[in-house]
């Protein structure tokens, strides 16, 4: 078990320290470069670099193909009132009442996050242009033929170029990782990581000190309390219209002072579930390295400090992996700091395929055989993924029953685009998992043929409801339809000009009672009332009574 436990320990080191660090400085310098140039475009976002995340944690594992910055406002330090938010204690709202900050305010008064990051990103893609890029480094830039779409003009708005014009040297791309403006960098110096492709990600923030925290703190050690009152605590954007708090330098502090052993075990952690997820087809992400890191923490200052040298490293990985599993399993998994605050939701679907992930971690490092197959990780997240797409079926018809905002119940829709069910045999052909896939893969504009023809039979049904529903949507979320809309039709043109000459076969047009009770309500509840499936669904068949009528009604259509 102990050999086990040191492969995995070596295969999180760096191959080369040296070329590591040099990279680190060059990106510290062009992270700074742009912050200096986003400063002359807009005053109010003169910033502080704050390094985060963990390369400088000391527990970074294969790569140093991933950097966190978080860039703190230094003028709204302390400001902005903190307000509690439904989302529990754990996340905050934020009021701030200064007239030069008025148009991040939200339809509720609340200052807004994403209005700001959007906003953030906007001058960070503006200011590329002209901020030095240090020598080794290559910005990756989008593909020239993208300025030739005829979507351009929605599709620059939506990434960030303002007003649709686009820079002469090229778009660069970028994208929004929940909180956080994501650059893709290339390196292209050194030897070791030549072309390695490195992730930075800056996420704006806001610090506060600790007496200013809004909900109840964790007892704690005497060096817990010092590192506090001396690092406070952050609020980061999380999702539409609340905040997350942050302990992310505390944490950073704590990792500094603690045993090597500490953080070897952490490590070991994220390389067996990064070792599971590629074998297995798991999403990595499924069991987040904040978890290990919760668990960690909690375990730092109750165990005797001579059980964290490496020599028992095995023993505190199986504890740790242990815990975890207990904490997935009954659904709750406490933070370290805000005891009133579970890392885990009650009823989260991916709570069972976090159980199925962590139970192959352990039998991993027991050097055991795995339970799952790659075919049955493929089914159970098939599974999950239409769960979670009736649960939201389900939350957007309550809301508009209930007399909900269409625009605020479609907020919910694009937070979920990728809750789309594809992959599972359906009772008539392959095809039509296949063209779920492809018609909803925002990464590639090509279709098979047997995609095409389907596309074509609900073109027009397509057209009308797009027509009705930018009529609901509004400013950013009708720019994201209209995207979407604009990108499928892409998709056919790019096909049809590959296939000029083609004979084409007759084509029956579906309708959309048609669409709704054989394409989609079919598919997807007969997945979800299937047998097979109950050991996912049993807890959620009895509170959709509204979906189980919905499928008789189809039958009978």
């Amino acid at each position: 078990m102990s050999e086990i436990v040191e492969y995995f320990e070596k295969k999180a080191r760096f191959q080369d320290e040296n070329e590591a660090e040099l990279i680190r400085e060059k990106l510290e310098g062009l992270v700074t470069n742009i912050l200096t140039q986003v400063k002359k475009r807009d005053k109010r976002f003169q910033s502080t670099l704050v390094e985060s995340g963990s390369v400088y944690e000391g527990v970074k594992v294969r790569q140093p193909d991933e950097f966190d910055f978080m860039i703190r406002i230094n003028s709204l330090t302390n400001k902005p009132s903190l307000h509690s938010c439904d989302k529990g204690d754990g996340y905050v709202k934020l009021v701030l009442d200064e007239h030069e900050w008025e148009e991040f305010k939200d339809e509720e008064g609340f200052f807004n996050p994403n209005l700001l990051s959007r906003y953030f990103k906007e001058l960070v893609m503006e200011s590329l242009s002209d901020a030095e890029v240090p020598e080794g480094l290559v910005i990756q830039r989008a593909s020239p033929d993208l300025f030739d779409k005829s979507w351009w003009p929605t599709y620059s708005g939506i990434l960030g170029n303002s007003g649709g014009q686009e820079n002469p040297s090229g778009v660069i791309y970028s994208e929004t990782h929940g909180p956080a403006t994501t650059l893709d960098i290339c390196w292209q110096g050194g030897d070791s990581y030549r072309n390695l492709i490195v992730n930075v990600d800056l996420t704006l923030t806001l610090d506060y000190p600790i007496s200013k925290l809004p909900v109840q703190l964790a007892k704690f050690p005497q060096q817990i309390d010092v590192i506090l009152q001396k690092c406070g605590f952050h609020v980061v954007p999380a999702g539409f219209d609340s905040w997350r708090i942050s302990f992310s330098m505390a944490e950073k502090e704590v990792l500094s002072s603690s045993p090597d052993g500490f953080k070897a075990c952490y490590r070991v952690l994220k390389v067996v579930r990064d070792d599971i997820s590629e074998r297995l087809g798991w999403n990595a992400s499924l069991v987040p390295s904040y978890m290990f890191k919760t668990v960690l923490l909690s375990q730092l200052f109750t165990t005797p400090g001579h059980t964290w040298q490496k020599d028992f490293c095995s023993q505190r990985v199986i504890h740790i992996l242990d815990l975890v599993l207990q904490g997935v399993t009954q659904e709750k998994i406490q933070s370290f700091f805000i005891p009133g605050h579970s890392l885990l939701s009650v009823a989260d679907h991916e709570n069972k395929l976090r159980q199925c992930a962590v139970e192959d971690m352990l039998n991993q490092i027991k050097g055991l055989e795995m339970v799952l197959t790659p075919e049955d990780v493929m089914e159970r997240k098939q599974q999950v993924k239409v769960l979670q797409l009736i649960d939201l079926l389900e939350y957007m018809i309550s809301c508009i029953l209930n007399g909900n905002n269409p625009t605020a119940v479609w907020n919910m829709m694009f937070v979920n685009i990728g809750n789309v069910p594809g992959g599972r045999s359906y009772s008539d052909s392959e095809s039509r998992t296949n063209f779920w896939n492809q018609l909803t893969d925002l990464n590639s504009t090509k279709l098979n043929e047997d995609t095409y023809w389907y596309l074509i039979e609900i073109w027009s049904m397509m057209e009308d409801f797009f027509k009705q529903l930018l009529t609901t949507l509004q400013g950013e979320l009708n720019l994201l339809a209209q995207k979407f809309k604009i990108f499928i039709g892409e998709k056919r043109t790019k096909f049809e000009l590959e296939h000029t000459g083609q004979s084409q076969p007759q084509v029956q047009h579906v309708t959309i009672p048609q669409f709704a009770s054989g394409w989609f309500i079919e598919d997807i509840v007969d997945n979800y009332m299937r047998e097979v499936n109950s050991n996912f669904v049993k807890c959620t068949q009895s509170t959709s009574p509204w979906l189980q009528s919905v499928w008789v009604l189809s039958r009978c259509c």
